[in-house]
């Protein structure tokens, strides 16, 4: 049933998914240049040169898009829907390691010493920590609605 909030905390996560694809995750000051990093390159400011490119935290957004739209249309089989959430949750987690990972990547590749190159979260930085709560709350609806329908057939 689409109507169900579980679908809604999952629909959220795909629309946040795509809108953060789109918008600057970490920005980094240098010596003499400023770097704004992606879901897939990190790029300086000034002349759009790609200093490193971080794909792995874009392919782990593909998959969680992808799995969190099959968990919308798996509403039948809600043992099934939250074994997919659980591994979105897992998911989640790796891009956010990977997004931590990736920024330490970049600043070896800004300067000499990593100590002064400064980071700044940006918007697209709470995105997957909104996604993880967002799968979390679905996840624990699906299994208040299979306690519900469990105990409708204990009933009958």
């Amino acid at each position: 049933m689409i109507q169900r909030i579980q679908t809604i905390f999952l629909g959220l996560v795909v629309i946040l998914g795509i809108v953060s694809s789109f918008l600057p995750i970490l920005g980094f000051s240098g010596y003499e240049a400023d770097f704004i990093m992606n879901h897939y390159k990190t790029i300086a400011v000034e002349d759009a040169t790609i200093i490193s490119k971080n794909m792995g935290v874009g392919v782990l957004q593909g998959i969680v898009l992808l799995v969190a739209i099959a968990t919308i249309f798996l509403y039948k089989k809600r043992s099934l829907q939250m074994k997919l959430g659980k591994l979105n949750l897992l998911l989640i987690t790796a891009q956010i390691t990977a997004i931590v990972l990736y920024s330490d990547v970049v600043k070896e590749a800004i300067g000499p010493n990593v100590e002064d190159v400064l980071v700044s979260f940006k918007i697209g930085a709470i995105i997957p920590v909104l996604s993880l709560i967002l799968t979390y709350l679905a996840i624990r609806f699906i299994k208040k609605d299979d306690a519900l329908v469990r105990s409708a057939d204990r009933l009958r």
